[in-house]
């Protein structure tokens, strides 16, 4: 078992150690100081986020739970950049609380009209074009697969900057993106338009160097 003074110990190594041995995060905001290599999502600290319109009364929210994701990049190349994202549908939560009808709404979104997540297991993007913009501020095109049906989709990326993690040594970087689909264009119309076609996501993920 670790004391705490151990604790104290690795902390005062980590702030005080040499320029070599960075401190915790972001040290540069410039794509061109993202390392080469894989990347590799961190899943506690991602959210994709939903938006859609009910009934005209409120922009409602949902997320998914269960997201995977990966990219490789080449400073030297930006690019070249390929990105690749799994989600899954059957993952959708509400936020509506743990108890019998918040659990029975989760399903529903995820059951018959909707997402369909027993027929349809996986929503996945794969990255085709990568616009760098000015640097922080790009866009990435790619191939979105959700319920049975794939469709061109345009995400706005920011580049939130890359520095070190509480690992000593370890790469960590960020990113923020958002686009809006039409639910109708991948076979889910259910309600609409009572319940909005406009479905806008909202991404905030982190990764780690491997």
């Amino acid at each position: 078992m670790i004391r705490p003074y151990a604790y104290a110990a690795l902390a005062v190594a980590l702030f005080t150690a040499p320029a070599a041995l960075a401190a915790p995060g972001v040290s540069s905001t410039k794509p061109a100081d993202l390392p080469a290599g894989h990347y590799v999502l961190d899943k506690t600290h991602a959210s994709v986020v939903a938006k859609i319109k009910h009934m005209g009364f409120s922009n409602y929210q949902f997320r998914f739970t269960k997201v995977e994701a990966e990219f490789h990049y080449d400073p030297k190349t930006p690019e070249a950049a390929k990105i690749n994202v799994t989600i899954d549908p059957a993952s959708v939560d509400t936020a509506t609380g743990g108890d019998a009808f918040g659990l029975k709404f989760n399903k529903e979104l995820a059951g018959d009209g909707w997402l369909e997540a027993a027929k349809y297991p996986t929503v996945t993007f794969v990255s085709t074009a990568v616009n760098v913009g000015d640097g922080q501020h790009g866009t990435v095109t790619g191939d979105l697969t959700l319920h049975g049906v794939t469709k061109p989709v345009t995400l706005d990326v920011t580049f939130n900057g890359v520095g070190s993690g509480m690992i000593p040594l370890q790469t960590r970087t960020g990113f923020s993106a958002t686009t809006t689909i039409k639910r109708s264009d991948f076979g889910v119309s259910k309600y609409v338009p009572l319940v909005g076609d406009d479905v806008t996501l909202n991404i905030e993920v982190e990764f780690e160097k491997k």
